[in-house]
């Protein structure tokens, strides 16, 4: 595609509801979640980066580049899209960044030509509509968004990415589910139980 469109998987998050367990290390017949996800990210985008704020040294042994929140204190996954926006803003003044949660290992990336088959000038975000749900983990974010989203960062916590989104301008992508394991996030240990039987 004609704008630069960088990858970024979040694993920012504390997983209190999975009793603090690191979920891109849970497994999906023998694979981490994180391993599928990076397979899948890497079928659609050169640049695969992830954000992550602990457990840094395991995170390495997947060779790619790994980006700590540079606003401290949880600020949630805005926190993380920031981050890695900043890392890359000098790539290019049309890049996009897709974010996508370590939770959720099984993505249809298909996703991604829909996303490059809308027009993208009077838009600065696109966010995934799954099956008519409103699903903002899976969502596409214009490079031109970061001065406000900075800005938003520094003055609040826990900015929820819907308001953001409204406020700077987006579309829905309205996708169907091919199987239901896609999209899947995990964030208790039943949803874990849950995919392992949908699989």
């Amino acid at each position: 595609m004609k704008n630069k469109l960088i990858s970024v998987i979040l694993t920012g998050g504390k997983s209190s509801r999975m009793n603090y367990l690191n979920k891109s290390f849970l497994k999906i017949n023998d694979q981490f979640f994180i391993e599928k996800i990076i397979k899948s990210l890497k079928e659609k985008t050169e640049i695969v980066c992830i954000n992550a704020n602990d457990d840094i040294e395991k995170y390495r042994g997947f060779k790619l580049t790994i980006i700590q929140d540079a606003i401290k204190g949880y600020k949630g996954p805005l926190a993380g899209l920031h981050s890695a926006m900043k890392h890359y803003k000098n790539i290019s003044q049309d890049s996009w960044f897709a974010i996508f949660p370590t939770d959720a290992p099984f993505i249809d990336t298909n996703l991604f030509d829909l996303f490059e088959s809308k027009k993208k000038e009077n838009c600065r975000a696109f966010i995934s509509k799954i099956d008519d749900a409103i699903e903002p983990m899976f969502s596409f974010w214009s490079i031109k968004s970061l001065e406000y989203l900075e800005t938003i960062l520094q003055e609040n916590d826990g900015y929820k990415i819907m308001k953001f989104a409204q406020e700077i301008g987006f579309e829905y992508l309205d996708f169907k589910r091919k199987s239901k394991a896609d999209f899947f996030n995990v964030n208790r240990p039943e949803d874990y139980k849950n995919l392992l039987n949908l699989i």
